[in-house]
């Protein structure tokens, strides 16, 4: 990872560090380039329309990042739903996205900030009950 890991990364505006628009776009698509390439996760994108399925994860992604996003809100969990998602498909679709991060120049420190808030979703991913103690 990038070594410039200064705390004042993750205190600035995320979708910027991003490198905004343009950037956060094609790290999307070279994210998905790695997941499609995996075994793993691979068989969740069959018969998906990738062109619009990038679309909405940049949104969702820029909307995460405190960006300027059109994201629906759509209920992931229903998106979901059914398809057998565990936390171990979340976790490895979450290290695609920092290695793609990664080697668009992404700080480790914004890729970290990045990963908090990608966490929050992944019970709604996953379809897991998370219960507050």
């Amino acid at each position: 990872m990038p070594s410039d890991d200064r705390m004042s990364d993750a205190t600035g505006d995320l979708f910027n560090q991003f490198g905004g628009t343009k950037q956060l776009s094609k790290i999307v698509h070279d994210m998905y380039r790695r997941v499609l390439a995996d075994a793993e996760l691979a068989p969740f994108f069959e018969n998906v329309e990738m062109s619009r399925l990038h679309r909405m994860q940049y949104q969702f992604l820029a909307s995460a990042l405190d960006g300027p996003a059109d994201y629906t809100g759509a209920e992931l969990t229903a998106i979901h739903r059914g398809r057998g998602i565990t936390g171990h498909h979340f976790a490895i679709f979450c290290n695609h996205f920092a290695d793609a991060a990664e080697s668009h120049g992404i700080s480790n420190a914004a890729i970290d900030a990045a990963l908090g808030r990608l966490a929050v979703y992944k019970d709604r991913v996953t379809g897991d009950v998370s219960i507050d103690g």
